[in-house]
């Protein structure tokens, strides 16, 4: 007796169009997503269906409609678009997430007017710490999930496929962030050289998430602190240490008044 074979799901489909439309290898999008080429096999085949985030990542990659329909994959309502096709562009830039709200003024509104492309950037349930101690318990990115997808203008991610957005906690950073801050990071961004005075993020394999200002000294990489008052973390041992990426921007709201 001859089994029928299942036709592949609609998104493999559209994963091995977007291989063909971007010119990439299948070792080349695993590259460009962080991933091992094996799991985009799995992906192409219809045998594994990609997470979240990761739907989010190949929305930033594909040309419209199929930018769109992975979005929609990742859980992202797509009727709070301009357009279906994001053809037209961003005529202004709104983040909801609860009472948190970020509207874009409106010079800056004109300016993103004729923009052709936006970005879909996943807010994680992740937080980097700006404790002086680490919290005891921390999500790894491989048990994260995604809270809210957010949208920016693509003009503003060099690397849109690798934009996370996560909470930040904490008094290290103020004044010039405020606790509760939501920050954006590119985490293709992972040169402790380029990094030098730059607002970064670091992981730790016990410890999660850590934000500061790197600085490479002649004999150690040190996080430095905007609050004066937290004293520098050596993170010279890259072994315990990673480069998770470079803070491009973040959003903060001002706290209510007493």
């Amino acid at each position: 007796m001859v089994q029928s074979i299942s036709p592949a799901p609609d998104w493999a489909q559209r994963i091995r169009n977007l291989l063909r439309d971007q010119k990439l290898t299948q070792a080349g999008l695993a590259e460009r997503l962080g991933v091992s080429p094996a799991t985009v096999s799995r992906w192409i085949s219809g045998r594994h269906e990609p997470s979240a985030q990761t739907y989010v990542a190949l929305g930033n990659l594909a040309h419209p409609p199929d930018g769109v329909y992975f979005w929609e994959r990742a859980g992202m309502d797509s009727s709070g678009l301009p357009s279906a096709s994001l053809g037209r562009g961003l005529s202004s830039l709104r983040v909801n997430l609860q009472d948190f709200q970020l509207i874009a003024a409106s010079k800056a509104s004109r300016q993103l007017a004729g923009k052709s492309s936006a970005v879909a950037i996943p807010l994680l349930n992740v937080t980097a710490w700006g404790d002086r101690v680490a919290p005891r318990e921390n999500v790894t990115l491989s048990q994260s999930e995604v809270e809210e997808v957010l949208i920016a203008p693509l003009t503003w991610c060099q690397h849109p496929e690798n934009m996370i957005a996560m909470h930040l906690s904490g008094e290290s950073m103020s004044p010039v962030m405020q606790a509760g801050s939501i920050l954006f990071i590119d985490t293709a961004v992972t040169e402790r050289d380029h990094l030098h005075h730059k607002l970064a993020v670091v992981s730790h394999r016990d410890l999660g998430f850590k934000i500061g200002r790197f600085q490479r000294l002649p004999t150690s990489d040190l996080m430095i602190s905007s609050n004066t008052r937290y004293l520098p973390l050596d993170v010279s041992n890259a072994s315990k240490w990673k480069i998770f990426g470079e803070v491009l921007w973040w959003v903060s709201r001002d706290h209510p008044s007493a």
